[in-house]
Order: structure tokens, then sequence, then C-alpha cells
């Protein structure tokens, strides 16, 4: 910092440095500038672009799975399938459904993924295999997709954010299949289970199958949303006793106080779909629209997908911690180092050989040039002795012949 500069501000504003924010100072505002409005542009921003979520669910055939879905979105979403014969379904079938819902300017592309044939077979030892590997391919397809310059501006989320897992109203507690099924998906995706068809118990049973649930799942450490995943912890556990839901679906309407509401007629009476007295379903809607549905969409991205991505990267030999990292930094670095120490010192005697080897071939051509300048030497040298002979021959017979004419 120039000494002027500090001079003139007395130490007020010292260079913050290349990774911290400058200090600030508090400012009193004579009259509103509209600050408080910026939230309101971020939410009118935020209804431009459509909002993505995936949800499946998974259950036996016969639960109620379509009418509960229908009723929860308060939308034919799926017609009523007529009965199938079960021996048919040799595997489970993955069935997205995609619907683009419009309430008040706000869009939502809302995707069904139904699971068919989930639990319809004798041999259910492959029933998971579909549904985890359609999970997984998701991910795959996402990290692909952040992996590529032309796709990562504008990535398209199939990634499921929430299954719904129906239980049967049989008021006891997880059986076999379920819990496997809870313990090798609930590292994978947010998963809330559901007693569906709740009418077909008293408000004890409910009570009484809640409880023994909870009690397996405690047991055998099954991760269940929200509890395992909740950041509000002082609103949770206003939530936690309501899980396991219990529901009930209807594409009927009773009178109930001289108005139409969803429900179910029956001979004794009727039940409502919105009442808290009958079942859990207005919990269950709340917490997967009007105040979870944003952060089951996080919780997917920051915790499971995350997760999935590690995985990946560490299949590829990288290791988890941070300490690790440094370990397996210097040995790399250090292996690095020996093989390039190794490569060198190859290159090296590669080129030293390819010297000798020049070097030789260049004594040898020398060595022939220099045997034929010496043979082209001795060939001039026997000329030039020819020739001194010559002329000493010459020589002598021109002294004869002067000697002749004195006489």
């Amino acid at each position: 910092m120039p000494l002027e500069y500090a001079l003139q501000f007395r130490g007020q504003f010292p260079d913050p440095g290349p990774w911290k924010l400058p200090g600030s100072f508090n400012a009193r505002l004579t009259e509103p500038l509209g600050i408080s409005d910026l939230p309101l542009q971020k939410v009118r921003r935020s209804k431009r672009k459509p909002y993505v979520f995936n949800i499946m669910v998974v259950g036996e055939s016969g639960l109620g799975k379509t009418t509960f879905m229908n009723t929860l979105f308060d939308s034919a979403l799926k017609e009523q399938n007529p009965p199938k014969d079960l021996s048919s379904l040799k595997t489970v079938k993955i069935s997205p459904t995609t619907y683009e819902l419009v309430e008040d300017s706000v869009t939502l592309h809302l995707t069904v993924i139904d699971t068919p044939g989930f639990g319809d077979q004798l041999n259910r030892e492959t029933n998971f295999d579909p549904i985890i590997d359609y999970i997984d391919s998701q991910y795959e397809a996402y990290l692909r997709a952040e992996r590529s310059q032309e796709m990562r501006r504008n990535i398209q989320d199939n990634r499921v954010h929430c299954v719904l897992y129906f239980l049967p109203p049989t008021g006891k507690g997880l059986r076999d299949i379920d819990i496997e099924f809870l313990g090798r998906l609930c590292t994978r995706v947010n998963i809330i289970p559901v007693i569906s068809k709740a009418d077909g118990l008293t408000r004890e049973e409910q009570q009484i199958q809640k409880q023994l649930i909870l009690q397996d799942i405690e047991k055998h450490d099954i991760r269940i949303y929200p509890s395992a995943y909740a950041e509000d912890r002082e609103t949770l556990p206003d939530i936690e006793r309501y899980i396991p839901f219990t529901v009930i679906g209807s594409d009927d309407y009773v009178e109930s106080n001289g108005k139409k509401v969803r429900g179910r007629t029956y001979r004794w009476g009727y039940v409502e779909i919105e009442n808290a007295e009958h079942c859990d379903f207005i919990y269950l809607r709340d917490l997967l629209i009007r105040t979870n549905m944003q952060d089951l969409i996080e919780t997917t991205h920051t915790t499971h997908y995350a997760q999935y991505r590690s995985s990946r990267i560490r299949a590829k030999g990288r290791p988890e911690s941070f300490l690790a990292c440094d370990e397996y930094y210097d040995s790399k670095i250090e292996n690095e180092r020996k093989a390039l120490k190794n490569e060198m010192k190859q290159r090296e005697d590669e080129m030293r050989q390819m010297f000798v080897q020049k070097v030789k071939e260049k004594e040898a051509v020398l060595r022939e040039s220099e045997e034929h300048l010496n043979q082209r030497r001795k060939q001039l040298m026997a000329e030039l002795e020819e020739k001194k002979r010559e002329l000493q021959a010459e020589e002598e017979s021109i002294i004869q012949l002067e000697q002749s004419k004195m006489k």
C-alpha cells in the first residue's frame, strides 16, 4: 500500500488482501430505496423457469398408489388400470410419466415414476435391481451432463427426488421385503414410508403399526426422510410424530357439513381424505408440496447425488479424506518423480548409445576416407617418382648429346 494512501485515510480502509472481503460501514437511509424488494425480484425471476420434481411410487399392486397420486395433486394424473395377471409380470417395470401443473403463474414439471410388478412375484430377489439401476442411471446421466461443456448450462434433472414406499395396512411392523428394500435404497434416495388404505384400520391399530414400523426402522438403521436429513430441527418434531404417514386415496366426493369433500362412503358412514382425525394425508401433502419440496430437491443434490459422485471419483483412485489426499498426492508426486527420473536415465542411456554409434560410424567413414587418401597419395608419389626418373633420363640423354657435339 502506498504511504500517501495510508496517511490520507489513516488506516480506515486497510488492504483486504486477495482472499478477504473489504470491511463495511453502517450507513443510515434517509428514505426507502427499494432494497426490501430484492427477494421479490428473485421470486419473480424464479417463476420464469419451471420447477422440476420427480417422485417414485413403490409398492405392491392393489395398495391404491394411482388413486393416491390423483388425490395428492388434485388432478387425474393416471387412469385406473384394469386388474392384471400378476403371473404375467416377470420383472419390475419402470414407467415415468411427466405432467405440467400450473398454479398462479408457477409451473411445475412433475414426473411420476411408477414401478408396476414390484412385490407381485413369488421370487422377489430381483425386484430391487431395476429400481436401483434406474436411480443410479439418472445420477450417471446428470454426472455426464455436468462434465459436458454443451449440456452444463441447461442440465435436465431426471434424478429421483423422493420415493413413496407404500406399506399394506396389516397392523404389524415391516416385512422382510420392506426391510431389505428400505435398507438398500435409504442411502441412495429420500424415502418416505406410507401406510396405504388406512381406513382399513382403527385409530388405535394405526398407532400400533406406526410404533412397530418405527421400531424396525431404528433397529435396522434405516434412514428415512425427513428425520435423517432435516435441517430445521425445531419443526421436525411436528412432522416426525406422523411418520409413517397413514393415507387414504379416493376419486369420489362425500357430503360433510354441507360441503363436498374427497372421501369414501361406507354403510356405517364415511371417511374424509383431508380430515386429520381420519388419516395423515394433509400432513404428507404439506410435506411434499408446501414445505419440503425444495428441500427434497436440494437433499437429493447435496447428499445422495454428491455421495454417488464421490463414489465414482473414488473408484478412479482418489481417496476420501484430506489427510489421505495429502498422502495420496505426495506418493503420486514421488512416484511420478521416480518415473520421470527413470525415464530421463533411460533416455540418457539411449542418447549415449546413439552418440557412440554415430561416432563409430563417423570414425569408420573417416578411416575409409583416410585409407583412400593414403592410397591416392601413394599412387601420386609413385607417379611423381616415375616422372622424376623420366626427367633424369632425359637430362642424362641431353648431357650426353651435348658432350658428343663438343667432341
